[in-house]
């Protein structure tokens, strides 16, 4: 894993050098660059695959004069090599390497070819052009800025503030910034709390005409796989072999007890591939179900556990830590708890961590995936199976609304909205804005099918971007490469093959829930979310919080000291008030501490 950055129009030594500093901690074995009079490439080494010198980049092509710089890892690298490069020797033992060869061979096509995660940058000489990509479930990073003939790209925001052209354009989007306090997270565009900064969206192209000193943003086609997998176990198994490749020994594995990162614990353990599995945990001093369950995993698969207490970490100095290192407010408290155990696993001597993001997204495990299941059900007039899942799903949820939700589905998308909307200025009361100024569009109508019409609505509004960004970036502060077996390209497919019955068999994520490695007492355990004890901690850092607001947050837009401070009180808005509190702190960082 590591950090990519480019520069191209006018810049100074200096610039690329300020560039590396900004870098360094998301590749601490070997810093490089590639300059040329238009532009220059940097990147910042953590060696995984290749642990020689030979894996450097910027990397060179002897035949084409192509020139790369690549953040990420090719699953199927060997697979390529063995397809299409069988005559061919390599200089190095890198994935990087087949990127350069694949693109020569195919063009952008090459993109069709590939299973990963990434984000590179390639030059591309005779063409006299600049490609960046994006993998198509954005895994990996990609933030840019441009003005007139000036254009930079970088794996995280903070590098890109260094450049003091970036640095005197910056301005906060006060728009998206009431959006993502209003509603966790922001619309599923290009945009960044920062108006001029931009993230390169996931399966999206950047081609750069370095004579014409213009570019083009491009949504990639990726074709379907043709290849149909009959069973979750073998494609499950198959990602895993992939991702295991690496020439470090120990590996790390985040476990909360549910079912995702459980059941990549116990098949990471049983495949081994040689390598020592050793899972991570955060335990609260309190009764909980996860807990419960991490507790039994340990015992009964015998990981090597290292936990943390989540009553004993000082919250306060590391949510601070954690806006810096992922360059935005923080959407909750979990993002918070994840650096801190991201920390712990790089104190532990790991390079490699495996999570399990990407599991309710691939198997349909949110609330709204159940209520839009119920409501095609209902469409279809099936009034008898109907009552049969809501009773099933109502106790996998721990939801009693699920009947009135799933109902809702089949109203109006207009009164929805409209509904949202009154729900969006109760959420802003606390700011000094024109409530009536700001709207969300909550629901679009893309599909006839209202199960489809949700999903589609999630990756447009909601979707997994904000939990991949922070994972990224809370990982890279401890030079940690960060993989997720389940957001592997042919998992994908087995789902989006499988019927939605299958999917609420015997509840949400049926098709985890059914692996036959998967203890019993987690087969029917209810729904939950890795989440942190946010209540614990406002209460328990309420004096030092509220100093906080006091005396530093007088001049940031939008917050009113003593109605924050109200807030403050209202247990049933913490989430609202913990996010508006980020905000000012993000302001501070981004302001006044640079």
């Amino acid at each position: 894993m590591c950090g990519i950055a480019g520069i191209i129009g006018n810049f100074q030594i200096s610039d690329l050098e300020t560039i590396k500093v900004a870098l360094k901690h998301r590749g601490p074995d070997k810093q490089s660059s590639f300059k040329q009079n238009e532009f220059s490439f940097v990147h910042s080494l953590l060696k995984i695959m290749d642990l020689t010198d030979q894996s450097a980049q910027p990397m060179i092509d002897d035949n084409s004069g192509n020139v790369i710089i690549f953040n990420g890892s090719i699953y199927n690298y060997k697979d390529l090599k063995k397809d299409f490069f069988q005559n061919y020797k390599f200089k190095s033992n890198t994935d990087t390497e087949i990127l350069l060869k694949m693109y020569a061979k195919f063009g952008i096509n090459f993109l069709n070819y590939i299973k990963g995660m990434y984000a590179f940058a390639l030059f591309d000489k005779k063409k006299n052009k600049i490609y960046i990509f994006r993998d198509k479930f954005g895994i990996k990073p990609l933030f840019y800025f441009s003005k007139s003939n000036f254009f930079i790209f970088a794996s995280e925001i903070k590098v890109l503030l260094k450049n003091k052209i970036v640095r005197n354009s910056i301005e906060v989007d006060f728009k998206k910034t009431i959006e993502f306090i209003a509603n966790r997270q922001l619309n599923g565009s290009d945009s960044t709390l920062i108006k001029n900064i931009k993230i390169l969206k996931p399966g999206n192209f950047v081609e750069y005409d370095l004579k014409l000193k213009k570019f083009e943003i491009y949504d990639f086609d990726f074709k379907k796989n043709q290849k149909k997998n009959n069973y979750f176990e073998d494609v499950l198994k198959e990602s895993l072999n992939y991702l295991t490749i690496t020439q470090h020994k120990k590996i790390a594995c985040l476990l909360s007890g549910g079912l995702d990162s459980s059941l990549l614990s116990i098949v990471l353990n049983s495949q081994n591939n040689n390598k020592e599995i050793h899972t991570f945990s955060s335990i609260l001093n309190q009764p909980n179900s996860e807990n419960r369950n991490i507790h039994k995993l340990v015992k009964d698969y015998k990981f090597n556990q290292h936990f943390i207490l989540e009553d004993s970490i000082d919250f306060f100095e590391d949510h601070l830590k954690t806006i810096r290192d992922i360059d935005q407010p923080t959407p909750d408290a979990s993002s918070t708890l994840h650096n801190v155990l991201c920390r712990k696993v790089a104190e532990n001597g790991f390079k490699v961590l495996f999570t399990g993001n990407g599991g309710d997204e691939n198997f349909f495990g949110y609330p709204l995936h159940a209520y839009g299941y119920l409501a095609n059900i209902l469409q279809k007039g099936q009034f008898i199976k109907y009552c049969k899942k809501v009773s099933l799903l109502k106790k996998l949820y721990k939801n009693k609304n699920i009947f009135i939700r799933s109902l809702k589905e089949l109203i109006n998308t207009d009164i929805l909205n409209i509904l949202k909307t009154y729900q969006l200025k109760s959420r802003i009361e606390h700011l000094n804005v024109d409530k009536n100024k700001y709207k969300i569009n909550f629901y679009e109508k893309f599909s006839k099918d209202i199960f489809k019409n949700i999903v589609l609505n999630y990756n447009s509004h909601w979707g997994l971007q904000s939990y991949l960004d922070y994972e990224d970036k809370n990982s890279m502060a401890y030079g940690i490469e960060c993989r997720v077996p389940l957001l592997y390209d042919d998992i994908q497919d087995f789902s989006l093959n499988t019927s939605l019955d299958s999917h609420f068999e015997n509840g949400p994520k049926s098709i985890l829930r059914n692996h036959n490695k998967l203890p019993y007492y987690l087969r029917n355990e209810p729904k939950f979310a890795f989440a942190a004890n946010l209540s614990g901690y406002l209460i328990k850092d309420q004096k030092k919080i509220k100093e906080k607001i006091y005396y530093d947050f007088k001049n940031i837009p939008m917050i009113e000291n003593e109605k924050l401070l109200k807030l403050q009180n209202d247990q049933s808005k913490n989430d609202i008030f913990f996010r508006t509190y980020s905000y000012g702190l993000w302001y501070n960082s981004l302001f006044k501490e640079a």
